[in-house]
């Protein structure tokens, strides 16, 4: 068949440009909040119905500095703080911070279901932190640690409590609180406790798990209502109305608990990573521009031309970790940067490495450098607002 000579020709498909969109932060932000605010009329209304819920699921010194910005109780496990981060944490309990200290027992579990061969969990050196952190409190009385404990075995645990007994005995002295967790097994949760209680001769903080091997709402509430104790704390449980209903059937005793939030505004389309993200964007543009910014003080140190002039003109008084970095980003060899005479010769040497564009590659690594320092700081501050609108 032929085709008409005039015939209108077939419309080339065109590909559609994908739409470019920015994670509305703020919006996002503000829809959170106002969801929250709606919950806070309760306690405003009832202000002794509030419980106290630890942060947890932080680790890094950024996001521990965040939460004690905001003020917030902070739960930690010991096997994953660091040095830094626990004399942090030691600072904040001697300020009147609260900080609740896990032992990481619930985290070898977990690890134990994906892998059998997990190691079982070192208490000499859970205790070696614990007392770190002590030994840096001025006043530990916002201090709990958890007791040894084996995640749905009762009698391991008790087993564990009695070979521990002097170790908690000497935290306690200090004006530190102690969880005793209350496993299931063979006796009733009632009973086990009147056990410990016994062996360790003391009150003690009550855990109550609510995650893997939880108790029953039932074996809850018979425990909290028959022994009616002093303190609990639901480990790895928000504010829920479980919380409130044991808080109605006993309403002498202190109730507490422990939720990360933190993690699930982490990642690509989430909330905390999305507000970090672009504030540090901001950040630097103003950083680079000599300008001050409202969320981070003393940015403007990091206007360009004078940084370029740090790093260019007085490169013979840059650390030795400031040199290697520039000489690595500029492709070249460190000595070769060291043996520079003056600043006319090093630009040279840049230059050769660099075809030519030592000046736009210096530039790019000062934005590269400015974001790095920065991005801690914008990440403790952006973790601090979340937490004072108590959404991490």
């Amino acid at each position: 068949m032929q085709i008409e000579m005039f015939d209108s020709a077939v419309p080339t498909p065109v590909r559609a440009i994908p739409e470019f969109k920015v994670y509305p932060w703020e919006k996002v932000l503000r829809d959170k909040q106002y969801t929250k605010q709606q919950h806070d009329l309760v306690h405003d209304f009832m202000p002794g119905a509030k419980i106290t819920t630890y942060r947890s699921g932080a680790s890094s010194k950024s996001d521990i500095l965040g939460y004690i910005q905001a003020g917030s109780a902070i739960g930690i496990c010991v096997m994953d703080a660091s040095a830094p981060v626990r004399s942090l944490v030691a600072e904040y309990v001697s300020q009147g911070g609260e900080v609740f200290v896990d032992s990481g027992a619930f985290r070898t579990f977990m690890a134990g279901l994906r892998k059998p061969d997990t190691k079982p969990i070192d208490f000499d050196e859970v205790f070696e932190r614990y007392h770190d952190i002590i030994e840096k409190c001025a006043n530990p009385s916002g201090l709990i640690v958890v007791a040894p404990d084996v995640v749905g075995d009762q009698d391991e645990s008790f087993r564990l409590l009695a070979d521990y007994k002097r170790e908690i005995e000497l935290i306690t002295r200090r004006n530190v609180k102690v969880m005793v967790p209350m496993q299931k097994g063979r006796l009733s949760i009632a009973e086990h406790y009147a056990r410990c209680k016994a062996m360790l001769n003391m009150d003690f903080v009550v855990g109550l798990p609510s995650n893997a091997e939880a108790l029953s709402r039932s074996e809850v509430f018979d425990f909290i209502s028959t022994v009616k104790p002093a303190n609990v704390h639901f480990l790895g449980c928000s504010e829920t109305a479980l919380v409130h209903e044991a808080k109605h059937r006993s309403p002498k005793t202190e109730f507490t608990c422990d939720a990360t939030q933190l993690r699930k505004h982490i990642g690509k389309g989430r909330l905390l990573t999305e507000m970090q993200s672009q504030i540090l964007d901001d950040v630097v543009s103003h950083a680079i521009h000599g300008c001050s910014h409202s969320r981070i003080d003393d940015v403007s140190v990091w206007d360009e031309t004078e940084v370029l002039g740090d790093l260019l003109g007085y490169i013979g008084t840059l650390k030795e970790t400031e040199v290697k970095a520039l000489a690595r980003y500029m492709n070249i060899d460190v000595k070769v940067v060291l043996a520079c005479q003056d600043n006319e010769s090093l630009w040279d040497c840049l230059d050769e490495s660099n075809g030519g564009y030592a000046f736009q590659m210096v530039q790019l690594y000062i934005v590269e450098r400015c974001h790095k320092i920065l991005s801690p700081k914008v990440r403790t501050h952006v973790c601090s607002e979340l937490a004072k609108r108590d959404i991490v």
